[in-house]
């Protein structure tokens, strides 16, 4: 249970008299972490000051609560249509931050959005500039890597299993 309102009053007071956490928690029935991390989070220069850790809690939850740029429907049609016009991930990612100024979605998240098996009946891959189901491994960098790093263990028996 996250703390309220009247308890982050309680803790500034208690705080400016010079109370410990331990006694402070003892006195809201919480753990000592939860008000030594309320403490931290919510500072306000060195001292607790209630008003000041609301607002910083509240900004902490409203942006938790956005929606994920996937789930949005002009992002999924633009990412879509793009995509379609053969366009990359990584053009249609760096043409939304030109328009808008800001990250609106990471090109790694339209390909894991492209290649998730559950949206495996649409073959979003087919438009992808190569075309291709899943990026193929190269067997040079393969072997490079494991000539780099034969040493290591786990890499050697890696390499052996290829």
């Amino acid at each position: 249970m996250q703390i309220q309102p009247n308890e982050r009053d309680k803790i500034a007071v208690w705080f400016s008299k010079g109370l410990s956490i331990r006694e402070i928690s003892r006195r809201l029935k919480r753990n000592p972490s939860t008000i030594c991390r309320e403490s931290k989070r919510n500072r306000f220069g060195n001292e607790y000051v209630a008003i000041h850790a609301q607002r910083v809690s509240d900004q902490r939850k409203s942006k938790t609560n956005k929606t994920h740029p996937q789930k949005s429907p002009w992002v999924y049609s633009y990412v879509l249509e793009k995509l379609r016009e053969g366009w990359s991930p990584e053009q249609i990612s760096g043409r939304l931050e030109l328009k808008y100024g800001k990250k609106v979605i990471h090109w790694e998240t339209i390909y894991r959005w492209i290649y998730d098996p559950k949206l495996k009946d649409k073959k979003l891959w087919e438009y992808l500039p190569s075309g291709t189901a899943k990026q193929q491994s190269n067997p040079f960098l393969v072997v490079l890597f494991c000539f780099c790093f034969s040493s290591l263990h786990f890499t050697a028996r890696w390499c052996n299993s290829i």
